[in-house]
């Protein structure tokens, strides 16, 4: 490799380094203290849906009831389930303080026959923290 060469690779190094560090320091002593301002508080019923002994093919659905405890409206922006055989319903408006609500789940146990079943349902709000995750369980005969 000749000498130009390396002067070339070595100041692209140079600069890449430099823009990676600046790039991280960038918005640390700027912090929105109005999405802290805006955070609710959720508290469940049961974090565990137990759905006890089911048959193998049998859709179930139950629910995880909630209630916002907190000084300010609660969002639930997104309620994502690990498993394509569970579907999640939960309210799209804001839930005001003292407001209660209710995150219905849909399990379909096709395929499943003689295992015990733990799924997980993670809702994502505008609590801290931000995300909490909720368990289906079941036996499936």
């Amino acid at each position: 490799m000749n000498k130009n060469v390396k002067k070339i690779l070595f100041s692209l190094f140079i600069v890449s380094a430099l823009s990676f560090v600046s790039c991280g320091n960038k918005g640390k002593d700027n912090i929105d203290i109005s999405v802290v301002e805006k955070q609710a508080t959720i508290k469940f019923e049961n974090d565990i849906l137990n759905l006890h002994t089911i048959k193998d093919g049998e859709r179930v659905t139950g629910s995880f009831k909630f209630k916002n405890v907190g000084k300010n409206d609660l969002v639930i922006s997104d309620v994502q389930v690990n498993c394509g055989c569970t579907v999640a319903d939960y309210p799209k408006e804001a839930i005001k303080p003292g407001g209660t609500g209710m995150i219905s789940v849909t399990y379909d146990s096709k395929g499943a026959r003689g295992m015990r079943i733990e799924k997980n349902v993670t809702v994502y709000s505008n609590t801290k923290p931000s995300a909490t995750v909720l368990k289906i369980v079941a036996d499936v005969e």
